[in-house]
C-alpha cells in the first residue's frame, strides 16, 4: 500500500474539518455528514477507520528518519557470493577480507567504513566498523571496492609485489556503485573486476638444473588507474613516460591426483591495456642473468578477463606463445577451470 505524502495528509484533514464543522451556511451537507456518521457508528464505523488510515499514514512518513535507519548491504562478485580469489577456483570470501564503503550525500558529505567479512557454511556477513546510515533525505551515491586502501577510492594503483598469494589477491582490484534516495530495501552491490590476469606456464630448457629458480615479472602499462568519481568508469588518460611497472609475480604449480608436479607457472594482474606486438612483456632472472620475452602479436586486455601463456626458458632467450589462438583466449575471471 503507498503512504501519503505530508502534503497529502493536511490536504485530506483540512477537508474532513470542512465538512464536519460547516455550519448553516449549507445544510445539505451537515445533514449528509450527521447521517455518514449516524451509519459509520452503527455500521461499523467507517468514518473512524477513514481518520485511523490518515493518522497510520501520515505517521509513517514523519517517523521515517534516514538518520536512525541502516542501510542493509548484500555483496556478490559477479552476481554470486563468491569470488574467485585466484588460484583455487571459486573460494568464497575469506574471514577477515575487508571492503570499503563510501557514502556520499547530497551536499557532498563522505563518510568512510570499511566492512569485514565472516563466513560460515559458505555465506559471507559483512560486518562495518561502524553502523552504516543514512545522512538526510535526499539523493546518495554508495561505493564499494576491494581492497581496503590508504588512498581514495577513484584511484587505484596495482601492486608492485604480488610474489606472495596474499599480495596477489590483494591485486584484484573490484567496485561497484549505487546511487538513490534512501530505502529500508537492501542495496545489492555486484562487485567487478578492474583488471586483467595473466598465468604462464614455464618450462626450462634441459640444460638448466631440475632445482633452478627464477624470479619472474610481468609487464604492466600503467602503474594507476583513474576512475570517474560519479559513474566508475575508467578515464581515459595519456600517460607520460615512467607511468609503466614490472610487477613481481606469484610462482605456483600445478599437481595431479598424486601429488606430482605436472606443470610450473606465475601470475600477476596487471592493468587492462593494449600491448602490442615487439613489447617487452615477461621478465625471468636466472641468477645474475635476466632474460626478457616480447609479445608476439598485439593484444588488448580486457577487464575481469584471465589471459594464458606459455613460456620456454632456454639459455640465452625465452620466447613466448598465447596459449590459445590469437582471438581466442580463456575469458572470464569467474571460470574456474582458467585459474587452474
Amino acid at each position: 500500500m503507498q503512504r501519503l505524502n505530508s502534503k497529502g495528509c493536511y490536504i485530506s484533514f483540512l477537508l474532513i474539518f470542512f465538512l464536519l464543522t460547516k455550519n448553516d451556511e449549507n445544510k445539505k451537507i451537515n445533514d449528509m455528514i450527521k447521517r455518514t456518521i449516524t451509519y459509520a457508528a452503527t455500521k461499523g464505523l467507517f468514518l473512524l477507520s477513514a481518520f485511523s488510515f490518515l493518522i497510520s499514514s501520515c505517521q509513517q512518513e514523519e517517523d521515517f528518519a534516514p538518520q536512525e535507519q541502516e542501510i542493509n548491504l548484500n555483496i556478490t562478485v559477479g552476481g554470486v557470493q563468491t569470488r574467485v580469489n585466484t588460484l583455487e577456483g571459486g573460494d568464497v570470501w575469506e574471514n577477515g577480507d575487508e571492503l570499503y564503503f563510501c557514502r556520499i550525500s547530497g551536499d557532498n558529505e563522505w563518510a568512510e567504513y570499511s566492512l569485514t567479512a565472516t563466513v560460515a557454511d559458505e555465506v559471507t556477513t559483512w560486518t562495518p566498523n561502524n553502523k552504516l546510515y543514512w545522512d538526510d533525505n535526499g539523493e546518495h551515491q554508495l561505493v564499494v571496492s576491494y581492497p581496503v586502501t590508504g588512498y581514495v577510492w577513484d584511484t587505484w594503483y596495482v601492486p608492485e609485489d604480488q610474489s606472495t598469494l596474499p599480495n596477489l589477491k590483494k591485486a584484484d582490484h573490484m567496485n561497484a556503485m549505487w546511487k538513490g534516495t534512501p530505502t529500508t530495501e537492501t542495496i545489492n552491490f555486484n562487485l567487478k573486476h578492474r583488471m586483467s590476469m595473466v598465468t604462464v606456464t614455464y618450462t626450462l630448457a634441459e640444460e638448466f638444473e631440475s632445482t633452478v629458480e627464477i624470479t619472474p615479472e610481468v609487464y604492466s602499462y600503467t602503474q594507476y588507474l583513474l576512475f570517474d568519481i560519479h559513474t566508475l568508469e575508467r578515464k581515459d588518460v595519456t600517460w607520460e613516460e615512467g607511468h609503466e611497472i614490472w610487477v613481481k609475480a606469484y610462482k605456483h604449480e600445478e599437481v595431479d591426483a598424486d601429488g606430482n608436479v605436472v606443470a610450473k607457472k606465475f601470475t600477476a594482474i596487471v592493468s587492462p591495456d593494449a600491448y602490442a606486438a615487439g613489447d617487452e612483456f615477461i621478465r625471468v632472472t636466472i641468477g645474475d642473468q635476466v632474460l626478457t620475452a616480447k609479445m608476439q602479436e598485439d593484444i588488448t586486455f580486457a577487464e575481469g578477463t584471465h589471459y594464458t601463456f606459455d613460456l620456454k626458458v632456454g639459455k640465452d632467450k625465452v620466447t613466448l606463445t598465447p596459449a590459445g589462438t590469437s582471438t581466442d583466449f580463456p575469458g572470464g575471471w569467474n571460470n574456474e577451470e582458467d585459474l587452474m
